[in-house]
């Protein structure tokens, strides 16, 4: 009797595990042949984006070395090395006692050549004089008027001036050194703009034409940007190295750089063009990253390489060509060949 109820527990219990195994298989069976529900999208490609980095060095927009037109002794130096002179300030003056009396002789003879023409003219007017004797005071006179300029202007190169707005560097002049067109007085530098000069990759051709601004860091201090206007590209690339040069313009109103500095030049170039994907379309299995594209309403998986990751995207490439389409929501759990549907999605998102 015991041995009976026993076999008819045993027999139960198989049933109860033939039932449960059916009802997985079917389940199972049938849940294949139903079309998974995913969110497609239609795949973009996008360049990747390359960082160049370039080494600037810093140049004003006008920077002079100051000399002499003439040799003689020192009799000024009106400037202190660093200090910012307008224009027409007189930096150093020369010896220039017989300039000056050259020219105080040359006026007093333009002077009475001047009085003895208007004379001479005034008798020509009367028949008195021949019309050369008037010929000849005119010469007089306009060689007097050259003979001043004359005189001027070597009083003039006594006296050596700033050409423009600036700052003068350190000189080694003194006050009562002889100096000659050879000796260097000082420098003088319009730093209120500076000039970056950098070499870029010809990558980055396009960039420099088309972009009107260039990121500086100064290597003094890595953590500061600076914007700069790109104000001159090279007409032509450099044959050994395959560079152009180029010029940027930084702002330096505020006087914080100075010629001759170094700075970082960031340059944001376009490389090779990839398959954009989200982040979360991207899968990976035993043989790598993969993402899986709709075909014929079908999943077909696809591998892929990733090249670049930006926010919330990734670029990829891989058996991708444009006019294909993502399946970028749903993909857990697809296999090879199953069939697919978005139509409750697409449903969800007309309400």
């Amino acid at each position: 009797m015991i041995n009976s109820f026993s076999k008819g527990i045993r027999l139960f219990g198989w049933c109860l595990l033939f039932n449960a195994y059916s009802v997985s298989a079917y389940a199972q069976f049938f849940g294949d042949k139903q079309a998974k529900l995913v969110v497609t999208e239609p795949l973009e490609f996008q360049f990747e984006t390359l960082e160049v980095e370039a080494v600037g060095t810093a140049e004003a927009v006008r920077s002079i070395i100051l000399y002499s037109p003439v040799s003689d002794e020192v009799t000024e130096v009106n400037f202190v090395p660093g200090q910012f002179v307008e224009a027409g300030k007189v930096l150093v003056r020369l010896d220039d006692r017989r300039q000056r009396v050259a020219v105080e002789r040359a006026k007093l003879q333009l002077t009475d050549a001047e009085r003895t023409y208007k004379r001479l003219q005034q008798s020509s007017k009367q028949g008195a004089i021949p019309e050369s004797e008037l010929d000849l005071a005119q010469t007089a006179r306009d060689l007097a008027k050259v003979a001043l300029e004359e005189a001027q202007a070597d009083l003039d190169d006594r006296q050596i001036e700033a050409p423009f707005d600036g700052v003068v560097g350190i000189t080694d002049i003194e006050v009562g050194d002889r100096i000659n067109d050879q000796t260097a007085i000082t420098t003088l530098d319009d730093r209120s703009k500076l000039f970056v000069n950098f070499r870029a990759p010809e990558a980055s051709l396009e960039v420099l034409l088309n972009s009107p601004m260039v990121t500086l860091e100064p290597w003094s201090n890595r953590n500061k940007d600076i914007k700069a206007e790109i104000a001159e590209v090279d007409s032509r690339i450099n044959e050994v190295d395959r560079t152009l040069r180029a010029r940027a313009v930084l702002d330096n109103s505020q006087d914080r750089y100075r010629p001759g500095m170094s700075f970082r030049v960031n340059l944001s170039i376009n490389g090779n063009q990839y398959a954009a994907i989200p982040e979360a379309a991207l899968l990976w299995g035993a043989t790598g990253a993969y993402v899986w594209i709709a075909e014929n309403g079908k999943a077909k998986r696809v591998d892929v390489k990733v090249h670049q990751r930006l926010r919330g995207t990734i670029l990829v490439s891989g058996e991708l060509e444009e006019g294909d389409t993502l399946i970028s929501e749903g993909i857990q759990r697809l296999r090879e060949g199953q069939d697919i549907t978005t139509e409750l999605a697409r449903s969800a998102a007309d309400e």
